[in-house]
């Protein structure tokens, strides 16, 4: 039987969500938690692969598991999980259901705080310089819509295909920094801190919006500016068709 997970996690302490050697994950600490429940191996499938030290204030993962799994899986994976990470909700769904998938829209924020913090030096990039705002949503007006973005990709390609549809891209000003908000219907690696780091550099003076568009319009990575770090990215939503991501909650 399927299972859907939605969960949280401050990732600071983790080499990102995939299962990697040498280091502890996300998924490697889920994995290792349902299978000591299960009584069997467990192996999970997130909708995305974060990078180690994003955070996820939702997130979602799937896993195939046996039809009398305990109703009280969440209560006790939170219990066997570290601090750092929190399942919100299991429930039972249809075996077309697919975490990665199935996915029709994703949402991340990056956050940026200007004055020293140690609070959310873990959560937040501080950056004392003032940035023009007005000149990075010129940028951020330009990223939305149907663009291949090979420009702000770290590494290859997945299927060799740069095209990714952008819904939402916005930078506002907080009571602490800035925020840009974005939502589209995937992201290539490295994407967003790639386009936050170049427009970042708008905002400073460095380039132009219109270097910005030529980048975005070009397929070197090295045009682009430097990666924002990792800290201050956070995945906020998933979205999925409503009639295959509806489920049966455990108990």
């Amino acid at each position: 039987m399927r299972y859907k997970i939605e969960l949280a996690y401050e990732g600071t302490c983790f080499g990102g969500w995939q299962v990697q050697n040498n280091t502890i994950t996300v998924q490697g600490e889920i994995n290792k938690a349902l299978s000591e429940v299960c009584n069997q191996t467990i192996e999970t499938m997130g909708c995305g692969r974060t990078d180690a030290g994003v955070h996820a204030s939702y997130f979602v993962a799937h896993f195939d598991g046996p039809e009398n799994i305990p109703v009280d899986l969440d209560i006790r994976l939170n219990k066997m999980l570290p601090n750092s990470i929190g399942i919100k909700k299991i429930a039972a769904v249809n075996e077309d259901f697919h975490a990665r998938f199935s996915a029709i829209r994703r949402e991340y924020h990056y956050h940026i705080h200007r004055s020293k913090n140690p609070f959310t030096a873990n959560s937040s990039w501080w950056l004392a310089t003032e940035l023009n705002v007005a000149a990075m949503n010129q940028c951020a007006a330009a990223i939305v819509g149907k663009h291949p973005f090979q420009a702000f990709c770290k590494g290859e390609i997945p299927n060799e295909n740069p095209m990714c549809e952008v819904f939402i891209a916005e930078w506002t000003i907080t009571e602490v920094g800035y925020t840009f908000q974005i939502q589209a219907n995937r992201f290539l690696r490295n994407m967003v801190r790639a386009m936050v780091g170049t427009m970042v550099e708008v905002g400073q003076g460095k380039i132009s919006p219109a270097d910005f568009n030529a980048i975005l319009e070009g397929s070197s990575r090295s045009e682009a500016g430097a990666s924002a770090p990792a800290q201050g990215l956070h995945l906020t939503d998933v979205k999925y068709p409503q009639a295959i991501a509806e489920g049966n909650p455990l108990g």
